[in-house]
C-alpha cells in the first residue's frame, strides 16, 4: 500500500510555491489571510509548497483538495484557522454522506498527500459537536466534527505533520482505501486524534504521539450519528509506535464494531478484521465493545444498532498501567461486584480470534478488586434516568490466544484469574477457547 501511494505521488509534477499566489492574500483584522491563495494554488498546480514563516498563515474558510495533489510544508511553516471559524480546514473534493445509503461509486477522489507543517485551530478547549469542525456552515454532513476530513478517497498520505488545538477530532477519515499516516504529533488537541470510520481498508498508521482529550486513535467501524458519516467494515490495518503523553486526560483507544441500518432497511456489519496493534505506550484501556449514545431508559430506546463482529485481532508489545477505570463512573470507583468490572482489554462484540502477546500489565487490585487483563460481556452504568451503555447485549470471544504476559512484574502461567465474563440479567459474555501459544 505504501509503495502504491508513493508511486502515485512520484508521478506528480508541476510544483509552485504558495508565495506565487501572494497577490490573493487579504488583510482581515490585522491578519494575512491566505485562504484564497491556497485554494487557487491547489486548483491550478499539482504540488503546492508552503515556506517557513515567522508568523502563521491564516485561513478563514474550508480549503478543498482535488485528486492528484501534494502539499509540502517546510519545517517552520504554520497555518492557523482564524478565531471563531467553525468549519473544517481541509477536505477532499468529492466528500459524501454515507449514513443514509452506501456511497455510490463514480467520483472517488485519489492520490492526496500532506507532508510537513503545523496546522492549528484557534481554540483552547473542546467545542462540541456542531460547534466546530463542521463540514460546512449548514452542517450538511451531520457526523463531521474535525479539522481535516477525508472520505470517498483512494490513496491518502499524511506524514510528518503537527496538529494543534483542534476542538473536534484532529483528523477524521472514512470510506478510504490505502491510508498511510506516519509521524503525526497532536499538540494539545481536545477530542480524538485520528478518528477512522467505516469502509476503510489497507491502512498503515505509525508513529502517532501527543496529547489529546479523547482516544489517541479510534477505529470506529460503527459510530454515533454525530461523529461519523461512514459506516461499514474496517479491514487490514497496522497500528504501531503509538505514545500518549502522561498528562493526557483520557488514556484510551477504541475499536468499535457494530451493526448499522441504512434508511431503506439494509443492515451492514461494521466489522473490524485483520488488525495489528503493536508497540503502544501510555494507553490504559483498549475498548472493543459496541456502544450506543446514552439514552433515557424509561422513555427512550437506544440508537439503532447491535453487536458487530471482529476477527484476527493482534495486540503485541504493549505496556499498560491500569491505575484506575478509564471512565470514572460510580460502579467502577465503588467496585460494584458486577457493574464495577473494568479491564485493559474490554471485549463487548462478537469476536473470533484475538491474540495478546508481550503484554506487560500493572493492576491495582488493592483499590480496584474487579480490574482485569480482559473482560467480556454487557456493561451498565445508570446516571439519574440515563443508561450509559447497552446492558441487554450478549457478547462472545471465541478464541483468545496469549503468549508472554506479565502482570505486576511476574510472568503469568494461568490466565484465568485475570479474565472476567460479565452477566447482567439474561445478557452475558462468553470466553471460548483460551489458548497459550
Amino acid at each position: 500500500m505504501r509503495a502504491r501511494n508513493a508511486a502515485a505521488q512520484a508521478k506528480l509534477a508541476d510544483a509552485a510555491s504558495l508565495l506565487d499566489y501572494a497577490a490573493l492574500v487579504r488583510e482581515e483584522g490585522g491578519r494575512a489571510v491566505w485562504s484564497d491563495a491556497l485554494q487557487r494554488a491547489l486548483d491550478e498546480r499539482v504540488i503546492v509548497r508552503l515556506p517557513a514563516s515567522a508568523t502563521p498563515d491564516w485561513i478563514d474558510r474550508t480549503v478543498m483538495i482535488p485528486s492528484n495533489r501534494r502539499i509540502e510544508a517546510e519545517e517552520g511553516a504554520t497555518v492557523r484557522l482564524v478565531p471563531g471559524m467553525d468549519t473544517i480546514f481541509f477536505r477532499n473534493e468529492h466528500t459524501h454522506d454515507g449514513t443514509h445509503a452506501p456511497i455510490a461509486p463514480g467520483d472517488r477522489d485519489r492520490n492526496v498527500a500532506i507532508l510537513g507543517g503545523r496546522w492549528e485551530e484557534s481554540r483552547e478547549g473542546r467545542a462540541g459537536y456542531g460547534r466546530s469542525g463542521k463540514h460546512d456552515a449548514a452542517r450538511s454532513l451531520f457526523g463531521v466534527s474535525t479539522l481535516f476530513f477525508f472520505n470517498n478517497l483512494r490513496g491518502l498520505t499524511l506524514e510528518n505533520i503537527v496538529v494543534a488545538h483542534a476542538a473536534g477530532f484532529a483528523v477524521q477519515v472514512g470510506d478510504v482505501e490505502d491510508l498511510s499516516v506516519r509521524d503525526i504529533r497532536f499538540d494539545d488537541c481536545y477530542a480524538d486524534g485520528l478518528h477512522v470510520n467505516g469502509n476503510t481498508s489497507c491502512a498503515f498508521l505509525s508513529d502517532i504521539r501527543g496529547n489529546v482529550g479523547d482516544d489517541l486513535v479510534a477505529l470506529n467501524a460503527y459510530d454515533w450519528l454525530n461523529s461519523s458519516v461512514d459506516c461499514g467494515p474496517i479491514r487490514d490495518v497496522v497500528c504501531e509506535d503509538f505514545e500518549l503523553v502522561p498528562e493526557a486526560r483520557y488514556k484510551a483507544m477504541r475499536f468499535e464494531p457494530g451493526r448499522y441500518t441504512y434508511d431503506d432497511g439494509p443492515e451492514v456489519d461494521c466489522s473490524v478484521e485483520r488488525l495489528v496493534v503493536r508497540r503502544v505506550r501510555g494507553i490504559r484501556t483498549f475498548k472493543l465493545y459496541f456502544q450506543t449514545p446514552p439514552y433515557r431508559f424509561a422513555t427512550e430506546r437506544p440508537e439503532t444498532g447491535g453487536q458487530g463482529t471482529g476477527d484476527d485481532l493482534f495486540f503485541e508489545d504493549i505496556d499498560i498501567d491500569l491505575a484506575g477505570p478509564i471512565d470514572e463512573l460510580r460502579p467502577y470507583l465503588e467496585s460494584d461486584p458486577v457493574r464495577g468490572t473494568f479491564a485493559a482489554f474490554e471485549f463487548g462484540s462478537l469476536l473470533g480470534r484475538v491474540r495478546l502477546e508481550r503484554i506487560r500489565l500493572t493492576l491495582h487490585r488493592d483499590r480496584f478488586p474487579y480490574s482485569y487483563l480482559a473482560c467480556t460481556g454487557p456493561k451498565s452504568v445508570v446516571r439519574g434516568d440515563l443508561e450509559i451503555f447497552d446492558p441487554g447485549l450478549s457478547t462472545v470471544l471465541r478464541r483468545l490466544e496469549w503468549r508472554d504476559i506479565e502482570i505486576d512484574g511476574r510472568p503469568v502461567r494461568d490466565l484465568s484469574p485475570y479474565l472476567r465474563a460479565i452477566a447482567i440479567g439474561n445478557a452475558r459474555g462468553t470466553f471460548g477457547e483460551i489458548v497459550p501459544v
